[in-house]
């Protein structure tokens, strides 16, 4: 038996390719599903002008089609797509193009000199089909023959060259942020959130004694106090206002349907098409159904929400009596004093006065969380990322079957109950191969995405901004472990455990599983990049949203308007979908040098797709934060590219089984720690400067510096707003009318939507 699985495992360990016609199938299958996507995209505009504003992007692709043929191509994508000015952009936008700018930087000279030296070295008298490699692989390091090794040189040096290039592209990218964030409006904030301030603490005079130590003076000290009842009251009125919205809209369909000329003269409506509810004189309403005394239903609402509006208006002016939080707003006359108090430690007992925050905007913070203690933040923390590593182990199975997905005809030899997988026909074997593997993969990082995203924001940060900054570090950490250490342990998964058995290091089973895990990787790029590209084109989720979702559950005009709307963009986890492809590439660009053009092909893709900014769509500016982060992320993939070379070159051996390349791995170590002395350089030079001003810009931060606008708590500050559709026979400018007279503090809006004599609500 012992004899027959070693057997397995050898056949298993042979460098066998995926199949071209696995590879055809995915490429084909990712081809089909964007092709699909954007001939959708070219027809749906032009049906629904209201909904996507994106037509521009076709018209812009097509002009650089049109100014190809006139061979004026190169000025056109000089003025269109290369040069923008980030002083008129969204900093987050701008950025994020900025961010797939850098990576073109990067593999483009990549292209230009890896694969035209590497693949002919790696194809020419290699190994073949003779010794097991075949496919895509015989392409890449695999190939390389036995009595060949002298050809690793080249290996050794174009990845040096390739290593230094991307270093370099890293700080200049790093300078270049850090000069464009110390000229933004973002280094000259001047407001300070504070937490955790102690009991003695507690009062404006004890709280400017402490911190007039800084340059300048303290302007304003806002402390932050308990509206949870002003809270509730707030969202009670909204859901009131939504349901005289609703009720409203009734009334005109229902005037519609009863063909409704001769109204009543104090509401509009006639009695009878009037929505009713029962008023009751009796304990508790229990049978006011039995009472009959019908009263309008837009009339309890509306005095529900007048006397909820005067209620919050009441303790809107009385608010000092509400109690105060261990929090504060400090506001500085200098903003270099706010950089300054974020990086000092200002209490002698630990916890203390922390965390501190320059918030961005007003709708940065999450007040929730600004009365949250540092003991119980500290527990949050710790039980949060508990969870979330458990989660992230829990991935790690169905991560690693659907790698070994892409490597079933290795199984298959391995085991033999499951040889009658290769009975399967030619088509769906590639299917099963080439499709399946990374769709499953991209399915699982969607769902581990939103329990990520709830359990970093139950840690208590009342920053929304630190919040995406925290998510974009776990989740690039999780995909770089689970989609590229794990898939590639997986893709070689029968032959692990036989190796382990025998000592094999896992940098070497790695290593060794590399060549094959390229190819699973060659399609999961594809396939992420023509999904994610045309998904962003269609906006797929919003176009169910508002076509499917929203007739059977949306009831007014505010409810469409909040849809149409959708959700701001989340920086933390779609930035490092990129930095993640990125590393891969990294990874193979010295092993499967085919992978290369690929990256190139597809950064040209997110180039073209992104280069309209509309397809971003986000309200909420961050100020970039999102890429230093993104930037030096991409130095785990050089970090894993030169323990993986490492490993590979020690695994190199001649037809009489010695060692051949121990020089090309000492280089390679050498080099592995001059990038570890390059990060801590870069540590040491940039990270003070990403989130903090230096002193040196005083006099400059002192000019630019803008009045910070009060943060009121949004309780405080919430309006509530009605939108009744227009109609043709005036009726609900005559309720606006009404409702502006009675409701003094809701905005009454009649000319963002019209409904038609059918009942359907169009938005204008």
């Amino acid at each position: 038996m012992d004899n027959t699985f070693e057997k397995s495992f050898t056949k298993a360990q042979q460098l066998q390719g995926i199949s071209l016609g696995s590879f055809i199938a995915s490429v084909s299958f990712s081809a089909i599903i964007f092709t699909l996507e954007v001939l959708a995209f070219l027809v749906i505009p032009k049906r629904f002008p209201d909904f996507y504003l994106l037509l521009d992007l076709a018209l812009m692709i097509t002009a650089l089609l049109f100014q190809i043929i006139k061979k004026n191509w190169k000025e056109y994508i000089a003025t269109n797509l290369v040069r923008f000015d980030y002083y008129h952009e969204h900093f987050d936008r701008y950025f994020f193009r900025r961010y797939l700018r850098s990576l073109a930087v990067i593999f483009t000279p990549a292209l230009i000199l890896i694969p035209p030296i590497l693949i002919p070295l790696n194809y020419t008298k290699g190994k073949t089909a003779v010794l097991g490699v075949s496919g895509l692989d015989a392409l890449g390091w695999s190939n390389v023959g036995l009595d060949q090794a002298d050809r690793y040189w080249a290996h050794l040096i174009l990845g040096l060259l390739f290593i230094v290039h991307v270093c370099w592209v890293i700080w200049n990218e790093l300078a270049f942020y850090v000069a464009i964030r110390q000229n933004s409006p973002y280094a000259a904030l001047c407001t300070v959130l504070i937490e955790s301030i102690p009991d003695n603490w507690m009062s404006e005079k004890a709280l400017t004694s402490q911190l007039e130590v800084f340059p300048g003076v303290v302007t304003a000290i806002s402390f932050n106090r308990d509206y949870s009842l002003i809270s509730r009251l707030s969202e009670r009125r909204e859901r009131l206002a939504r349901s005289l919205e609703i009720e409203e809209i009734s009334k005109i369909r229902k005037a519609y349907r009863a063909g409704v000329q001769k109204r009543d003269k104090k509401s509009n409506f006639p009695k009878k098409h009037r929505p009713a509810n029962y008023k009751s004189r009796s304990l508790f309403n229990v049978f006011a159904w039995l009472e009959h005394e019908k009263v309008d239903t837009s009339i309890v609402y509306r005095e529900e929400l007048l006397k909820t509006s005067k209620e919050m208006e009441f303790h809107r002016a009385t608010r000092e009596r509400f109690p105060l939080l261990r929090s504060a707003f400090i506001t500085f006359a200098n903003p270099l004093a706010a950089n300054i108090a974020c990086q000092t430690v200002i209490h002698t007992s630990s916890g203390y006065m922390t965390p501190r925050t320059i918030p961005l905007s007003v709708d940065d913070v999450i007040w929730r969380n600004v009365n949250i203690t540092w003991k119980d933040r500290t527990i949050r923390t710790v039980l949060s990322n508990t969870l979330i590593m458990a989660t992230a182990t829990a991935c790690v199975i169905p991560v690693a079957l659907a790698a070994l997905l892409s490597q079933i005809i290795y199984i298959t030899r391995a085991v033999p109950w499951l040889s009658w997988i290769n009975e399967l026909p030619e088509l769906l074997l590639s299917l099963l191969q080439g499709v399946l593997p990374p769709l499953l993969v991209a399915v699982l990082m969607k769902g581990f995405v939103v329990v990520l995203e709830y359990l970093v924001k139950k840690q208590g940060i009342s920053s929304k901004s630190q919040i995406d900054l925290k998510i974009q570090d776990y989740y690039f950490y999780f995909l770089f472990l689970q989609v590229t250490l794990v898939a590639s342990l997986s893709a070689g998964l029968t032959t692990i455990a036989n190796e382990m058995e025998h000592g094999a290091l896992l940098a070497g089973t790695l290593a060794k599983n590399l060549p094959k895990a390229s190819n699973y990787f060659l399609s999961y790029i594809l396939l992420q990049a023509l999904s994610i590209s045309a998904n962003s084109l269609l906006r797929f989720d919003r176009l169910v949203g508002d076509f499917v979702l929203g007739p059977i559950f949306d009831k007014s005009a505010t409810q469409m308007m909040t849809r149409r709307r959708g959700q701001d963009l989340q920086w933390g986890t779609f930035v490092p979908l990129f930095t993640n492809l990125s590393c891969i590439g990294f990874l193979y660009a010295i092993i499967s040098p085919i992978v290369i053009p690929f990256q190139v092909l597809v950064i040209s893709l997110f180039w073209i797709i992104y280069s309209n900014s509309s397809i971003l769509t986000t309200e909420r500016d961050h100020g970039g934060l999102f890429y230093p982060k993104a930037i030096k992320h991409l130095l785990m993939g050089l970090y894993l590219m030169q323990v993986c070379l490492i490993a590979l070159f020690l695994l190199v051996r001649d037809s009489q089984g010695n060692a051949k390349c121990i020089g090309q791995a000492c280089l390679m170590l050498f080099a592995t720690g001059l990038t570890v002395i390059y990060h801590r350089l870069l540590s040491r030079a940039f990270n003070p400067l990403l989130s903090f001003s230096p002193t040196a810009l005083s006099e400059g931060l002192a000019k630019k510096a803008m009045p910070s606008p009060p943060f009121l708590h949004k309780a405080l500050t919430s309006i509530p707003a009605i939108s009744i559709p227009s109609d043709d026979n005036g009726m609900s400018s005559a309720r606006a009318l009404e409702l502006r007279e009675e409701l003094k503090s809701v905005v009454i809006s009649d000319t963002d939507a019209t409904i038609t004599a059918s009942g359907k609500i169009y938005l204008n």
